[in-house]
């Protein structure tokens, strides 16, 4: 699909840049000869012509359309991801705000699957902007698409993989049935016992959004639980980050809670 990938409208004489310089300048008033440039900085060797490519890609994909922009820009991106720190970062803040090029929130699930890669390489603007889309989502679109990426994530064989999914369980877990809020939690019990220290930590660190979420009775049976699990961990990093959790699930307990079910924690 991504070999695919054209402007149709770019007739044949349209200039199509082939050195390492691509000229964007008009792009903006769609030029076709600048917005065939675009697609074609996106293939270039050069790191700077790719980050000033995805800067434009807004551009790109109103000159496709949003069938086409689903069918094979979205895809093109996806297959184009590479291992350059600074291009992931730049095309996971481009796709969170990628919904309206695409047909709207109905179809936010399609930048999923890319975001869900990119996550699975870094794990701080991808979880951002799939927590954008989270917003738009429905309950069917979330329950179909976000639940199976958040379950690939949490088993990834890389840290970065789990590391993310555990910044995704807050956003979905309040547009989901009963049953996979369950297995959601479960999943995030799983992440807590990680054995690797920076799963643990990033647990940790979002723990305080799932305890705003959850029932009150499962503050008391999932979140105190791993609270003082993430509070006994033998790496300072995991213990520091357990003050905010303990902050929030104060909020949740009255006084004489507090004091039965955390102890010395609120001392």
């Amino acid at each position: 699909m991504a070999e695919q990938m054209s402007v149709d409208s770019v007739p044949p004489t349209a200039p199509v840049s082939t050195g390492v310089h691509y000229d964007f300048q008009d792009a903006q008033s769609g030029d076709l000869g600048a917005l065939a440039a675009i697609a074609d900085a996106m293939k270039s060797d050069s790191l700077a012509d790719r980050l000033e490519s995805l800067k434009r890609l807004g551009v790109l994909a109103l000159a496709m359309g949003e069938e086409r922009t689903r069918e094979e820009l979205v895809p093109f991106l996806d297959e184009s991801i590479d291992d350059e720190d600074e291009l992931l970062l730049s095309l996971a803040e481009v796709l969170g705000d990628f919904v309206q090029y695409v047909g709207g929130p109905k179809y936010a699930y399609v930048l999923l699957r890319p975001l869900e890669n990119l996550a699975a390489a870094e794990e701080t603007v991808a979880v951002e902007s799939i927590n954008k889309l989270v917003d738009v989502m429905d309950q069917p679109q979330v329950e179909e698409y976000l639940i199976p990426s958040i379950a690939r994530l949490s088993s990834g064989e890389w840290f970065t993989s789990r590391s993310s999914a555990a910044g995704l369980y807050a956003a979905a877990y309040g547009k989901v049935t009963d049953a996979i809020q369950s297995k959601l939690r479960a999943g995030y019990d799983a992440l807590c016992k990680d054995e690797t220290p920076m799963i643990r930590r990033a647990a940790a660190a979002n723990l305080e959004g799932l305890v705003g979420r959850i029932e009150k009775d499962h503050v008391v049976s999932f979140a105190i639980p791993n609270f003082r699990r993430l509070a006994g961990d033998d790496q300072d990093s995991v213990r520091l980050l357990t003050v905010e959790p303990l902050v929030a699930i104060t909020k949740r307990l009255d006084t004489d809670e507090c004091r039965n079910l955390l102890g010395d924690s609120v001392q």
